[in-house]
């Protein structure tokens, strides 16, 4: 996800995946998956003895660009959205997945059809009885093109009739409620980790009657935000707070042990670290970098695994990086091991590759990022700069700008808080190695998303969370078609081996072609990759029960306090 707003097992044959998640059996067609109950348990238990809180106060970043779950693509905003709204699917803090508003799933042997059967009693944050009706609201809403989602293709290409129901027709979408707690979803191809998918925030429930009636001010609105999950929001001062309180007709009400949560919207990391400090926060990620040193032995800073990868997008339809031997020399040129541990003081590894550490291979469940540095290679040498320096600096010379001689002055659009500024300016000086003067445009976070969404812009930061452990996750991204593709990246080779990946069912041949593809990027380069990515948090030592996922999401509502 981007800014991000992502679990995983082999990815080999389709009962692999599914009993990751849980026991299989088998009767005349149909391969079943129900979550194990002491799974989840041990996701969702009180994790130290504590007392219940009546108000938690946190600050995970910004003002989000928007609380509908749809629209969202970024990791706080789904962070927050996650508290109120809970899919057929969740993800553990184990990284599997876990039975949500469905209690059980079933595949079919052939894979083309997934079943979803809803827990009894669910309703939503008004009382309202919830149905698998209104999944099939939302799915269709999510492929109409007229919602805009960026993550439409995403998730649902791989839907039957999704072509079609982009087309002005989003009752094409192949999805079905055959009655209120069945819930079907037919695929147009096999795809062994469509769980994974299933679980992601994009493709929760939504109430239509809410939507029609408040249109596009639905989700600003507390009284109009009616939501399915563990909180309802009870108010939204935009650039200040969002505040939650419990939903009592959630299935796991029970469970849910603090009873206000408060996201505190701020966009600086000096103010949330001031309120911190203060005492005015419970628990903040946004820590100044300069002071990461000072609180790494503390008791209070916590740092936590995250599947992520950070670089530079270019913008291939603009020269000078249209040029692929532009875009390789000013990824050269970046010290990726400097940046690494002089500016993130080793709270980030230097990024060689596309797909991130901690990403599984569909193969034989190893790390991809091993296999492709073992068996296919990577233009980049994190321990050794010099060497890519000089390589950057030949390149710029046969794509006919030697020493910059001629080369345009060029704009780098960011957004300030935590280490952005000192990556802005340590890129002015990397780049003058080649020539070039590097101009640095700072904007706050919903400007940057939005200039990156229409494509207006040269150079820019690129932050991606993963939504589930899947090489692809990142790899789709950069598929001519798809939202997130901020750079206008295309390339036809490119996007016929990502559409064999996800037809693909046997693991090994799968992770050839993936790796396959990786090897396109990493020559074309529309990305320069810096580092992987950890989480940083301030905790207070007497909150406990605290849920990190893989996918950079945190989940506040089992905290507990002790004395």
């Amino acid at each position: 996800m981007n800014k991000i707003l992502a679990n995983a097992v082999s990815l080999g044959l389709l009962a692999l995946s599914l009993s990751a998640c849980g026991a299989a059996k088998e009767n005349s067609n149909l391969q079943t998956t129900a979550g194990e109950s002491s799974a989840e348990e041990k996701n969702q238990e009180l994790t130290d003895a504590g007392s219940p809180i009546d108000k938690l106060d946190v600050c995970i970043g910004p003002s989000p660009e928007t609380m509908d779950p749809q629209l969202n693509s970024t990791l706080d905003g789904g962070t927050m959205i996650m508290h109120c709204f809970e899919g057929l699917l969740k993800y553990g803090e184990d990284g599997k997945v876990l039975p949500a508003m469905a209690e059980s799933w079933e595949a079919s042997k052939d894979g083309l059809s997934w079943t979803f059967h809803l827990r009894d009693g669910l309703k939503w944050s008004d009382g309202q009885e919830l149905s698998a009706e209104d999944f099939v609201y939302s799915f269709r809403r999510l492929a109409d093109q007229k919602t805009a989602a960026p993550y439409s293709y995403d998730m649902l290409n791989m839907v039957a009739g999704y072509e079609e129901a982009t087309k002005g027709n989003p009752e094409a979408l192949q999805v079905e409620a055959p009655d209120k707690k069945t819930f079907i979803v037919h695929l147009s191809t096999p795809l062994s980790y469509y769980e994974k998918i299933a679980a992601f925030v994009s493709l929760v429930p939504l109430r239509k009657d809410i939507l029609e009636k408040n249109g596009e001010s639905w989700s600003i609105n507390a009284s109009s935000y009616i939501s399915n999950g563990a909180y309802q929001m009870s108010e939204f001062v935009d650039g200040d707070y969002i505040a939650l309180k419990k939903n009592p007709y959630y299935y796991d009400a029970d469970k849910v042990s603090v009873n206000e949560l408060i996201f505190h919207l701020v966009d600086d990391d000096n103010s949330a670290y001031n309120a911190y400090q203060e005492g005015s926060l419970d628990v903040t990620s946004r820590i100044p970098s300069e002071e990461m040193a000072s609180l790494r032995n503390t008791e209070d800073f916590k740092t936590y695994p995250m599947l992520g990868t950070s670089g530079m997008v270019f913008n291939t339809e603009k020269a000078p990086f249209d040029n692929p031997k532009v875009r390789k020399a000013f990824a050269l040129a970046i010290d990726k091991k400097y940046i690494a541990e002089n500016i993130f003081e080793g709270y980030r590894t230097p990024a060689s590759t596309f797909v991130c550490e901690g990403i599984t291979d569909p193969a034989d469940g190893s790390s991809f990022v091993e296999k492709t540095l073992q068996d296919y290679g990577t233009p980049f040498h994190p321990d050794d700069y010099e060497k890519d320096l000089e390589e950057a600096k030949k390149l710029m010379a046969e794509a006919g700008y030697p020493n910059g001689e001629g080369f345009p002055k060029v704009k780098y659009l960011n957004n300030a808080g935590g280490a952005n500024n000192t990556i802005s300016e340590y890129l002015q000086s990397a780049f003058k190695e080649l020539g070039v003067e590097l101009e640095i445009d700072t904007q706050e976070w919903k400007v940057v998303s939005a200039t990156q969404h229409v494509g207006d812009f040269q150079l820019t930061r690129f932050a991606w969370v993963y939504d589930y452990n899947e090489p692809s996750q990142l790899l789709n991204v950069f598929r001519s078609k798809d939202r997130n593709n901020y750079g206008r990246y295309s390339n036809e080779s490119y996007d016929k081996l990502m559409q064999e990946a996800m037809a693909e069912s046997d693991g090994e041949k799968r992770s050839k072609i993936l790796h396959e593809a990786e090897q396109i990027l990493l020559e074309d380069l529309p990305m320069a990759p810096m580092v992987f990515s950890k989480d940083n948090y301030l905790v207070r030592p007497n909150l406990k029960g605290m849920q990190h996922l893989e996918t950079g999401n945190t989940y506040f509502m089992y905290c507990t306090r002790t004395e």
